[in-house]
């Protein structure tokens, strides 16, 4: 049994009574107070309700975590279910990593380009290297 309905059938049978029933005992027996008998059924109303408020609060809270987990599994459902794998695409995947080595192609003659550029980068870390190492 979840949470949701131990504490929706509980609460009205077992937990607003006791409130009720603690509230009008705390009521009767405190010291310096005096309550008539036609008081005390007042007591134990409101102290029922006082125990009825948590609970319904509890329940709502509750409702609202369910409604965000059933919207998290529809939109985990929809994205599944409009995700297409390769095979559902019919080999566009296929032409479409062919276009795109093609296009890699294109940089095969700049790596000479970029040696110079690591030379000149040894060469400045070479400087900072001294000035380290306090020369």
């Amino acid at each position: 049994m979840s949470p949701n309905r131990i504490v929706a059938v509980l609460t009205p049978l077992v937990f607003a009574p006791l409130a009720g029933a603690v509230a009008t005992w705390i009521a009767d027996n405190v010291p310096g107070t005096t309550i008539s008998a036609s008081s005390l059924e007042e007591v134990f109303i409101g102290g029922a309700l006082i125990g009825l408020a948590p609970a319904a609060q509890w329940l709502h809270g509750w409702q609202k975590y369910e409604a965000r987990e059933a919207e998290k599994e529809s939109t985990i459902e929809l994205a599944n279910s409009t995700a297409a794998t390769p095979a559902a695409q019919g080999g566009e995947m296929d032409a479409d990593f062919e276009d795109f080595e093609d296009d890699f192609a294109d940089f095969d003659g700049f790596e000479d380009e970029f040696e110079d550029l690591d030379e000149l980068d040894d060469e400045l870390f070479a400087d900072e290297e001294l000035v380290e190492r306090g020369g």
